[in-house]
């Protein structure tokens, strides 16, 4: 009887939980995609590299640049998200206009961004010019950049 009793009760709390919501169900929030990398890139003075295009849907609006810096200038590099036109724009005239940007000095860092718009294409420069915000020192030695970088696209679903 002890032992019907127990069961019956374990059954009513099972149920009890079930029913109240307290039992919680994963649900997929979407991941990171890789979608460029530069293993060991040495980008010298005065010098700029770019990723594959990235196309912006509605639900991939984010993106994320990882680098573990071996060597950088004392002043830093810069880290661009540009639209195809502003990408355009900077190699006819190098005009630097950009949806969101960062500056890199040392180590390890990463820069998020949320700023791409659906609809639009878009490149990662990594940039090590006094085109941006940062300037070179010119001070005749190639103050260049080495390092390992991942872009990620986020794919929410």
């Amino acid at each position: 009887m002890h032992k019907g009793i127990t069961g019956l009760l374990g059954l009513l709390i099972v149920i009890t939980i079930l029913l109240s919501g307290c039992i919680l169900i994963p649900v997929s929030q979407g991941k990171w995609a890789l979608v460029d990398q530069w293993d060991y890139y040495v980008l010298p003075e005065h010098y700029y590299t770019y990723s594959y295009l990235i196309y912006a849907s509605s639900n991939c609006t984010e993106v994320k640049v990882s680098i573990n810096c071996s060597t950088a200038p004392s002043y830093g590099f810069e880290i661009w998200i540009m639209t195809l036109d502003q990408f355009g724009d900077f190699v006819s005239s190098n005009k630097v206009s950009v949806a969101d940007h960062s500056t890199v000095y040392s180590g390890s860092y990463t820069f998020y961004s949320d700023s791409l718009i659906p609809g639009e294409y878009y490149r990662v420069v990594i940039d090590n010019t006094d085109y941006g915000w940062v300037d070179t020192d010119w001070d005749g030695f190639d103050d260049y950049c080495a390092f390992d970088a991942e872009v990620y696209q986020y794919i929410g679903l």
